[in-house]
């Protein structure tokens, strides 16, 4: 038999039918544990003494692609998920935030044009942030209530819709994709069985394409003392190609995560073009 590449299983999401109708209490949900997630929406979970996250290459602030309550407490997060991205608190909540640019540019967004090594500056955040049990430091909405009117009415922003993700399901193990692995004549109806999933999902392994454009962390992760190395798995696979994305893009777009650093991540693009 030939050398296979290891099987990950994939989560995935399970969207609330009325995720679209009371952002605020959605909001108190995701704190609370009650849901797993929030895709979307207009503000990020902040603290009092942080500032809004900005891009870097053109200065307008970051929204809110997905937040993920990781906390221990939170049945509807996967297990194998919040083992990856360890609370940084024992008590509390912890979040796991994935933050873009969705600036309109001449490249889709400034999101996508960086993923692809377009422009140059951070179009992202991808951070673990905590909170006390009893959210004291969480900032209130009117904190920042005027970035959040300038988000509504620049039609150049596009503010993805708000949608409620309850819990994850487990899918069925992936192997890395062809374009990733050289596999063996006799090993294609074995594949076929375990070809990574398209869209939305924790884990599992990411849709290639030809292509592998990659930005945040281009000489692999330098934290440590053992210099850069190459220690990736893929954290999340954001589904920017499903076609009703508002933020539809034109290659597979996924967040590395460092297996030996978790808060090192980098955002890779890949696809045939």
């Amino acid at each position: 038999m030939t050398m296979r590449p290891p099987l990950v299983t994939p989560y995935f999401p399970h969207f609330r039918a009325d995720s679209l109708c009371s952002p605020g209490a959605d909001t108190a949900a995701l704190l609370d544990g009650t849901i797993s997630a929030v895709c979307g929406g207009l503000s990020p979970l902040l603290r009092k003494d942080e500032e809004w996250p900005q891009c870097k290459e053109c200065g307008n602030p970051l929204v809110p692609y997905i937040q993920i309550n990781v906390s221990p407490a939170c049945a509807g997060t996967p297990k194998a998920f919040q083992q990856a991205v360890p609370p940084l608190e024992p008590e509390g909540a912890t979040f796991l935030q994935v933050l873009i640019c969705s600036m309109t540019t001449d490249f889709g967004t400034c999101f996508e044009g960086w993923v692809n090594c377009i422009t140059e500056g951070d179009s992202w955040l991808v951070r673990r942030v905590s909170f006390a049990a009893d959210f004291h430091d969480l900032a209130d909405a009117a904190t920042h209530k005027s970035i959040c009117e300038r988000l509504e009415e620049d039609e150049d922003i596009t503010v993805l819709p708000e949608r409620v993700i309850s819990e994850w399901t487990a899918g069925n193990p992936e192997a890395e994709h062809r374009e990733g692995w050289l596999y063996a004549a006799e090993d294609q109806e074995w594949y076929a069985e375990h070809q990574p999933a398209e869209g939305l999902k924790l884990l599992g392994c990411p849709v290639r394409g030809k292509y592998y454009n990659y930005t945040s962390a281009p000489d692999g992760c330098t934290e440590g003392n053992a210099g850069a190395h190459e220690s990736w798995r893929c954290l999340v696979q954001l589904g920017t190609r499903e076609e009703d994305n508002p933020v539809y893009t034109t290659g597979n777009i996924f967040v590395h995560q460092c297996t030996l650093h978790p808060d090192v991540f980098e955002a890779v693009c890949s696809g045939t073009w």
